[in-house]
């Protein structure tokens, strides 16, 4: 039963609040806490089902009733209600943050079913208000509302998802008439919906050598552009083709410079730039994505894509430790060109570089325990391993290097962070053809969430 429109009072009820609540018997009585705020009706105890936490509802008896709260998150408002029927069931409309959201109509008396009202809204605090809209009382029958509840929705993870690993690709920008880098990438987007697919990157040499026309990086630019059409993000790890240490053929541009050499990049970094990439957050020196990292979010959890320098120097390794350090509750997947060899062991020699594959799992990838992976090329065809970090995880290493002359091998790389899992496989889209013999699954990964 509800008060008379009849009265002149206006009851206004606070969550927390003793409210006043004139009865029949002129008795007033203290109202439960309440997520609402009440102007004209009033905090009642529940009497739908299931009962709310608070054990009240929120009773609206007039098209002046309205309740009041603050709900937190992103998503649709969600609300809970009971109505009473009269001639037609109660309809509640639904304002958030000033903006009318739209309208829904109440049709259970004992049920505090969820209604979802209007679009989704923003990450953010929201001021919701529910008014009543179609009041009605007769001799027989007196329609009203009783708001249990409002609230975002939850939303619904898609725990599942993909990222690619581009393999060595330096075989294919040699003419301009081989489209097999540019299949493989206009193969991603098309494919993206299918493999909700987050994230690519490369494991390096994704030229063979530089020329004066630098038509190798013309090729290879076109092939990414697909890509950032497609606003997927990306990141391309430098091998030793990328640098001006290789010359025509793939030989030694100045033997007598190689190490000098091997970190001039200023021709990759000409046609690759962060903003390409589409995710870089830092960069271990200004304007090269040498050494850079990306973040993005899938599967409910957070991940960074580190991107590292061939057989990487000791302040890049410092740098490397710090961005990890700093990202505790991302899980880190380490990209860099000379990792595993052809047997799957980590390399021991940083050749011409500076420090070594064994170096850099010594003094990074094992010492945080929200490493995951370390993708690599160089050598060899295709392999895995897993190692122990310092922390007691594992950390899953992959090689795919393949030097195709036929095809355009890509890994696809499957997370369910529900099932804690990896599934990889790795496909040649321009001739349809499966490497089924370097089909992985691992679980459990042990993944930060």
């Amino acid at each position: 039963m509800r008060f008379r429109r009849t009265r002149s009072a206006v009851f206004a009820a606070v969550a927390g609040a003793a409210v006043a609540v004139a009865g029949l018997s002129g008795a007033a009585s203290a109202a439960p806490a309440s997520q609402f705020s009440v102007v004209n009706g009033a905090i009642t105890a529940a009497k739908g089902t299931p009962v709310p936490a608070s054990g009240t509802q929120a009773s609206l008896w007039s098209d002046s009733s309205y309740a009041t709260t603050t709900i937190e998150g992103s998503g649709r408002v969600q609300i809970g209600a009971i109505g009473d029927n009269c001639q037609g069931w109660p309809t509640v409309r639904v304002t958030a943050d000033g903006t009318v959201l739209g309208d829904t109509t109440i049709v259970n008396a004992t049920q505090y079913g969820t209604y979802p009202v209007g679009p989704a809204l923003g990450a953010g605090t929201h001021t919701i208000k529910i008014q009543f809209v179609n009041d009605l009382q007769t001799t027989a029958c007196d329609r009203n509302v009783h708001v249990a509840y409002a609230r975002m929705e939850t939303p619904v993870t898609d725990t599942t998802f993909s990222f690619a690993v581009m393999p060595d690709t330096q075989q294919e920008v040699l003419n301009a008439s081989d489209t097999r880098f540019k299949n493989r990438t206009d193969w991603l987007v098309a494919n993206r919906s299918a493999l909700d697919l987050r994230f690519v990157t490369h494991s390096g040499d994704v030229v063979n050598w530089d020329t004066p026309d630098h038509s190798q990086y013309v090729i290879a630019r076109n092939a990414m552009r697909s890509l950032e059409t497609a606003k997927i993000p990306y990141s391309l790890a430098i091998g030793n083709h990328d640098t001006q240490a290789t010359g025509v053929g793939g030989s030694a541009r100045d033997p007598e410079h190689t190490r000098e050499l091997v970190r001039d990049t200023s021709v990759f970094n000409q046609y690759f730039t962060a903003a390409q990439y589409g995710a870089v957050k830092g960069q271990f020196e200004a304007g090269k994505v040498d050494n850079s990292y990306s973040t993005y979010d899938a599967g409910g959890v957070h991940w960074l894509v580190l991107t590292l320098e061939l057989w990487p120097r000791t302040e890049v390794v410092d740098w490397a430790k710090g961005v990890v350090a700093a990202n505790p509750h991302h899980n880190v997947v380490v990209v860099t060109h000379d990792y595993i060899d052809a047997n799957a062991n980590i390399e021991q020699s940083g050749s011409y570089g500076a420090n070594s594959p064994q170096y850099l799992y010594d003094n990074l990838i094992k010492q945080y325990a929200n490493i995951k992976f370390v993708f690599s090329g160089h050598v060899g065809i295709a392999g895995n391993r897993v190692d122990t970090g310092v922390h007691g995880n594992k950390i899953y290493s992959f090689l795919q290097t393949f030097h195709s002359n036929t095809t355009n091998p890509v890994r696809l790389v499957e997370i369910d962070t529900k099932a804690d899992s990896l599934r990889t496989r790795i496909y040649g889209p321009y001739n349809n053809q499966s490497f089924t013999e370097y089909d992985r699954s691992i679980t459990p990964l042990g993944l930060v969430h």
